[in-house]
């Protein structure tokens, strides 16, 4: 399963020059044209072009990041921004290893989805409670997979 990077982490550098006094590039920084120059009375965009990061590996391996990143979700939402690409990282999780789940614990099919659908929906109504409810509610799920629960 592949998961768009440029959904899951966007990082643009715009550079108006027009203010008064100018505006320098933060050090480090590269004009878009490639040159050292600001371009004159535009703005300057960099931006990472979309990529593709593979989600591989077993539901005992794999498990972990996706409650890792569910407990991150609740502030994320609650900060208004990465809970986009968290989300997109949950469902790629999930997608990869649901397969596995069905086959050795199909049991907990239904309530992992559950979780996941109900962090869909925490960040499409901008729900944090929500997000960190289906967190305690995975961790649970998560521990019945592992036996420690």
């Amino acid at each position: 399963m592949l998961i768009p990077l440029g959904l899951a982490a966007a990082c643009a550098t715009t550079v108006d020059d027009t203010a008064p006094g100018g505006q320098t590039l933060p050090p480090g920084a590269v004009p878009a044209d490639g040159g050292s120059a600001l371009i004159d009375g535009g703005v300057i965009v960099d931006s990472i072009p979309p990529t593709t990061i593979p989600v591989a590996g077993s539901a005992t391996d794999l498990l972990p990041e996706l409650a890792i990143e569910m407990s991150r979700l609740g502030s994320l939402i609650a900060d208004g921004e990465g809970d986009d690409a968290a989300l997109a990282r949950i469902e790629a999780i999930w997608a990869t290893i649901r397969p596995e789940i069905e086959a050795t614990h199909p049991e907990l099919v239904n309530g992992i989805g559950a979780m996941v659908d109900m962090a869909r929906v925490a960040v499409e109504r901008t729900r944090p409670a929500d997000a960190d409810k289906a967190f305690g509610v995975l961790t649970d799920l998560v521990d019945r997979f592992t036996g420690d629960g």
